[in-house]
Order: structure tokens, then C-alpha cells, then sequence
């Protein structure tokens, strides 16, 4: 049955309708099948992109209440952090929203975050700096977002003209706000950091004791605890001991919900992708359709000596889903080969350009996973088995 369908897949006594068609379905699945692999692979590519911007900002967990915005830590609920197997740091974080005056006029709302001495084992922010240097144990000094340092034009280390920080105290008299409850401070930019992300445009840093100085807090008072895992292994496990931990009036979040908005976006997208696609091979599977109808047509003489043979009616329908079956699997591996082949391209020479020219990103990313092919393969199969199906059981053949 398969020499049959082999046979009839690939002879061509002469050029007719049936071996066009034929030809035309195989194109239809081979460019259905290379250009989802190239959508995908880009789609993979952001995907990585954006798990590398937030690298730099966003810790590997993240513990906060439930309900409320500052607690109390205390040195035995670290201590039980810090020895939780996977952990490999941990820093206490207070994060406030405050007005930022430049230079006595420019004014900008930011979200100051003060970060404990070893926030640097949490996070990689350092390596975000492109101006001056992070303030380690200097009080009074912040790095600032590089859209926020360009907005109000703050220079490095400018003693002269410190920033303003100020926040409006509580007021039990219920009046409006003014400057009689306004609290202000003055604090000096060691560095400017550049992570491309809205980070940039809204926050900056310090350290967290003179944070809580400003805010008139106790010393144990933190918004958030982020935490730094050796192996992302161990994601699962660490989430499930922490929540045993911290009890029920916290929450904590890994990257993914830190992010929820950007992350989900991401997927959707991509899902969205594969119904786009799928529909499309629908389509263009249509060709498919024509051809196993015409090649039924044209074969009838060859049924009918078949069937005086003694072959069943129904082995005589499988050749004819056979052959739908490998011009679908052979349009499916030449198109998942060139599309390979394309993103390879891409990665190493860049040919597709961003409309838009990007400090850090130039042409569209690309990254193949393995698991993105074996899916549209089984898109492809599936799809491509089910016309042949139902065109092979759902046509007439010969009238015996």
C-alpha cells in the first residue's frame, strides 16, 4: 500500500491538472509551515529580550502583603529565608512615591526604592549604570533612571544643585495638602542607570536606612523582601516553602507575576499566532482538497483494476489518505527546514532591520525552540490528515 501511494505521489507520465494541484498544495504547507516558524521563532526572540531587560530589574521572588504596604521584619523571619535550600540571597526593599525637584523648578513624580546593603546579590542593577557609580554606603546618595536624569537634567555628582526629595506627611486635620505638611530632603546623584525599560522613567534608588529615616519609620519597616534563587531549579520548591513560611497575610510573586500585564501579553500573542497560522493552513490546505479530488478522478481506471484484483474498497481509500498524508508531512519538514534555514539568517547576519533604531536592539530577534517545531509538526500532521481523511472516505469512487 505504501509502494502504491509512493507511486502515485511521485509519477508523472505527463504534466496534468492533478500533478499542478498537487505541486500547488505541497507549496501551500511548505510556506503555511515555514512562515509560523519564522513568526514564532520571533516572537521567542522578544520573548528573550524582554526576560533580559527585566533581569536587571526585577528579582527572582518577591514577598509583599496581601493586604496594607509596610511590615515589620524581624531577624528570625530572614534567617528562615536565608536558609531555605535554593536561596541565595535576599534584601529588605521600601519603596515610597515622592516629588523629585531639580535645580528649584523641574518637578516629576518617582517611586523612591531603598534597598539594603546586599540588594547587589539580588539584583544585577549595576551593571545597568552607564554614568557614575552606584552609592554602596554613602548616605544621602541615589542613582536615578536615565529618562528621569535626561527630563530634569541632573548631573553626576553635583554637590551645587542636589536633588529634592518630598513626600506630604499625614494630615489629622483633614485639610488640602500644603507646604506646611510637605517634607523635603536634599540628596546627591552618584549614577545614572539605563535598563530600557519604564524602570528608567520612573524610579530611583538609595538606601533604604535613609529612606526610612525620611518616612520617619522604624528600622525593620520594609514594603517588599526580594529574594535571589542559586538555580531557577528550584523555582517551584522555594515558592512552596516560602508560602509555608511567610503564612497567609503575604503574597509572593516570582518574575512572572512582578510582571503579569507583560508576560501574559507575550503568551496571548503568541497563541493568538498559532490560531492565526492554523487558520491559514486550513486555507491553503484547500489545494490539498482540489488535489486528492482531481487525482481521484484521473485514477479511476486504475481503482477499478485495483478492485478486480481483489483489493478492498477501503485499502483503495487508504492510498489516497496516504498520499494526502506525505505531501502534508513533506510540505511540513521542507517548510520547518527553511524556516530554520531563515531564522539562521537572520540571528547571524541581521538581514530584517527594525523600523525603529533601538540602543540595544537593531533586527528582529530570533530564537528556534524545539518545542515550537514539534507543535506546528503536529499542527501540520493533524491538519493535513484530516482533509485527506475526509476527502478519501467522502469522495465516490468508481461504481463497481
Amino acid at each position: 500500500m505504501f509502494q502504491i501511494a509512493f507511486k502515485y505521489l511521485f509519477a508523472i507520465r505527463h504534466r496534468n491538472i492533478s500533478n499542478i494541484i498537487t505541486l500547488v498544495s505541497f507549496i501551500g504547507v511548505l510556506f503555511g509551515t515555514m512562515a509560523m516558524v519564522i513568526v514564532l521563532s520571533v516572537f521567542n526572540g522578544f520573548d528573550e529580550i524582554i526576560q533580559k531587560i527585566y533581569y536587571n530589574v526585577d528579582s527572582d521572588f518577591k514577598i509583599e502583603l496581601k493586604e496594607g504596604f509596610v511590615f515589620d521584619t524581624s531577624d528570625l523571619l530572614m534567617e528562615k529565608i536565608k536558609n531555605i535550600d535554593g536561596v541565595t540571597a535576599y534584601s529588605e526593599v521600601l519603596e515610597h512615591k515622592m516629588l523629585l525637584e531639580a535645580k528649584g523648578q523641574d518637578l516629576a513624580v518617582v517611586h523612591a526604592k531603598g534597598v539594603s546593603a546586599n540588594y547587589l546579590d539580588v539584583n544585577n542593577i549595576k551593571n545597568s549604570i552607564s554614568r557614575g557609580y552606584y552609592f554602596d554606603d554613602k548616605k544621602h546618595h541615589v542613582i536615578v533612571g536615565s529618562h528621569i536624569a535626561n527630563l530634569l537634567s541632573v548631573n553626576v555628582l553635583d554637590y551645587d544643585e542636589p536633588l529634592q526629595l518630598s513626600f506630604f506627611r499625614d494630615n489629622p486635620s483633614g485639610l488640602a495638602l500644603d507646604k506646611i505638611n510637605q517634607v523635603k530632603k536634599s540628596f546627591y546623584v552618584s549614577g545614572v542607570f539605563q535598563t530600557f525599560s519604564e524602570f528608567d522613567n520612573t524610579h530611583i534608588l538609595l538606601n533604604i536606612n535613609d529612606l526610612r529615616d525620611f518616612l520617619f519609620l522604624n528600622m525593620n519597616s520594609c514594603s517588599s523582601i526580594e529574594i535571589k534563587l542559586s538555580d531557577l531549579r528550584y523555582e517551584k520548591e522555594v515558592e512552596a516553602e516560602l508560602k509555608r513560611i511567610i503564612g497567609t497575610s503575604f503574597i509572593v510573586k516570582n518574575r512572572s507575576d512582578q510582571r503579569p500585564f507583560i508576560y501574559k501579553m507575550v503568551e496571548t500573542e503568541k497563541l493568538a499566532v498559532y490560531i492565526i497560522f492554523s487558520f491559514i493552513l486550513i486555507i491553503s490546505l484547500l489545494s490539498l482538497i482540489a488535489s486528492l479530488v482531481v487525482l481521484l478522478m484521473e485514477k479511476q481506471n486504475d481503482i477499478y483494476t485495483m478492485y478486480s484484483f481483489g483489493i478492498h474498497k477501503d485499502k483503495i481509500k487508504n492510498i489516497f489518505f496516504l498520499v494526502g498524508v506525505f505531501i502534508t508531512m513533506l510540505g511540513s519538514i521542507a517548510g520547518t527546514a527553511l524556516g530554520r534555514f531563515f531564522c539562521y539568517l537572520q540571528d547571524k547576519f541581521e538581514i530584517v532591520q527594525l523600523g525603529q533604531s533601538s540602543p540595544f536592539l537593531q533586527a528582529y530577534p530570533v530564537r528556534v525552540e524545539l518545542i515550537d517545531i514539534i507543535m506546528i509538526q503536529l499542527i501540520v500532521l493533524f491538519l493535513g490528515s484530516m482533509t485527506s481523511y475526509l476527502v478519501s472516505r467522502t469522495q465516490n469512487f468508481y461504481h463497481y
